[in-house]
């Protein structure tokens, strides 16, 4: 089984107010539990801790609440908060590690166990999930990224060895993926994509 660990210890900055960004409503619940009911779903995840840092006091306070495991980071930046808590929390073991941004509402149980699906049939022992660029356009979204005619869409899968790891690109044209929320307009944009796509917020 996988474990999973979402990530939800940045500052936020680019959302115009004091507010914590996972904790920021979209489509009427904070953004971080349409992420942590997902997993929940998921027939393949068996541990979620949720990543905080001195950046998210109340979301650590918040998910606390809900039961979910929450582990302190020390908020120095996606990566390295990364490496914090792997290390802190399976150093000794080889896991299997999904990991996954605060900020992406519309990801689904169905995906998640689609990507881990992938990562179970593949040669490498590391996995990014990529929106193809097209998609972007599509949808008239502006991608944050662009690497190589794809965008990474903030979930990954890797090993807690800390060793270096070869990485397999599995692209998905799913919309799901493609729509984080990094700001206020964002949540704008989302609304108009399932109002373009016949979903109703």
């Amino acid at each position: 089984m996988v474990k999973a660990i979402v990530m939800a210890g940045g500052k936020g900055s680019r959302m115009g107010d004091d507010s914590e960004k996972p904790l920021k409503e979209v489509l009427k619940k904070p953004m971080i539990l349409h992420v942590l009911k997902a997993l929940k779903g998921s027939k393949n995840i068996k541990d979620i801790i949720v990543a905080t840092s001195g950046n998210t006091p109340v979301t650590t306070k918040v998910v606390g609440n809900w039961g979910f495991k929450v582990v302190e980071t020390p908020g120095k930046g996606y990566v390295e908060d990364l490496q914090y808590i792997i290390q802190k929390c399976y150093s000794d073991k080889d896991e299997v590690i999904l990991t996954i941004a605060a900020d992406l509402p519309l990801i689904n149980a169905e995906i998640i166990d689609e990507v881990v699906d992938a990562y179970n049939n593949s040669q490498k022992p590391a996995m990014c999930v990529a929106v193809p660029e097209d998609v972007f356009s599509e949808y008239e979204l502006k991608p944050s990224i662009v690497l190589d005619d794809v965008v990474p869409s903030g979930l990954n899968i890797l090993r807690s060895n800390n060793k270096q790891q070869d990485e397999e690109v599995l692209k998905l044209r799913k919309i799901e993926l493609a729509v984080n929320i990094n700001s206020c307009e964002d949540i704008v944009v989302l609304e108009e994509v399932l109002s373009n796509i016949g979903i109703k917020t």
